[in-house]
């Protein structure tokens, strides 16, 4: 995904977890997937980082 795909804060992840049918009298529920979905978000956002300085470091060896 490039950057101009990602979105700059949470909110589409938020969005997401609203759109879920998380019940709306039951808030620590609503609560734990919009964390959920945060730390999905994360993940995905740190393994795209890793493979990137991968990418840089290998880029940097075939250099030399």
């Amino acid at each position: 995904m490039s950057d101009a795909n990602k979105p700059n804060d949470d909110s589409l992840a938020y969005e997401k977890a609203q759109q879920g049918g998380t019940q709306t009298d039951d808030p620590l529920a609503a609560i734990k997937d919009l964390r959920l979905e945060q730390l999905a978000v994360c993940k995905l956002r740190s393994e795209e980082e890793m493979q990137a300085m991968r990418e840089k470091l290998k880029a940097g060896d075939d250099a030399d």
